[in-house]
């Protein structure tokens, strides 16, 4: 089977694509992002894995690489974060909490220098049953984004009880952002909430000047997007620093 091969091999890399703090414009880290041959979107790859009860085992198998990548470029000498894309089922397997120790021992990395991006393309109910697990890696160092706000499933209970240290909007809220006062109001309405309860506000998708200096405008703290910097291979990631 295709993705068997895909996945035992490690048929894939990563490209990082930088954050900003839009103020400062200080580069505060680089988010992973899967990319292959194999399967040009990646979604297609997840999704065949899933279909295969493989799932657990890619997406591991991606944040191993991500790491070593992270690693082997010298990025976890300064302070540039590493985000890393993790499903909701990935996190309450009882495996998961042994495999990310090992994995940030094995890369010599500290547990404060990876954010785990959690994928709206999943329910995330089952995180609050199973909330006991998440808070010991908490307690271990790992900060936590909700990724994708917007776009998947938009569980508002669990942005409520999870502490989330980063909450990251879609880019459906900065495309064509000048044309509507609606995705300004509700930006608005989610810089405001992140500001009350001490979480970093990101917006995704920025590909146009006017979309920057709109969510500048705004009080957006951090961004990424095409305008800011592409998705690149772990060796150009220095151009940013």
């Amino acid at each position: 089977m295709l993705i068997d091969h895909f996945i035992e091999k490690r048929l894939f890399t990563h490209n990082f694509q930088p954050i900003y703090h839009l103020h400062s414009h200080h580069c505060i880290g680089f988010e992973a992002l899967l990319r292959s041959v194999d399967f040009p979107n990646p979604e297609l790859a997840f999704e065949a894995a899933k279909r295969a009860g493989r799932l657990y085992e890619l997406d591991t198998a991606s944040i191993d690489l991500a790491m070593r990548a992270y690693r082997k470029s010298k990025l976890n000498d300064g302070d540039a974060v590493l985000f890393i894309n993790v499903l909701p089922s990935t996190l309450i397997n009882p495996k998961f909490s042994a495999f990310i120790y090992h994995t940030i021992h094995t890369n010599q990395l500290r547990a404060d220098q990876v954010v785990l991006e959690i994928s709206e393309s999943e329910q995330m109910d089952q995180l609050l049953n199973s909330f006991h697990l998440i808070q010991k890696l908490i307690d271990h160092g790992f900060q936590f984004a909700l990724d994708d706000v917007g776009k998947g499933y938009s569980n508002f209970d669990v942005m409520i009880a999870f502490p989330f240290k980063y909450i990251k909007l879609d880019r459906l809220f900065s495309t064509q952002l000048h044309l509507s006062d609606k995705k300004k109001a509700l930006i608005q309405l989610f810089r405001d909430y992140c500001e009350s309860q001490d979480v970093h506000l990101m917006l995704e998708g920025l590909e146009t000047r006017q979309e920057y200096l709109l969510a500048m405008e705004l009080g957006v703290e951090n961004a990424q997007g095409y305008f800011l910097g592409r998705p690149v291979a772990i060796e150009e990631v220095h151009a940013f620093l």
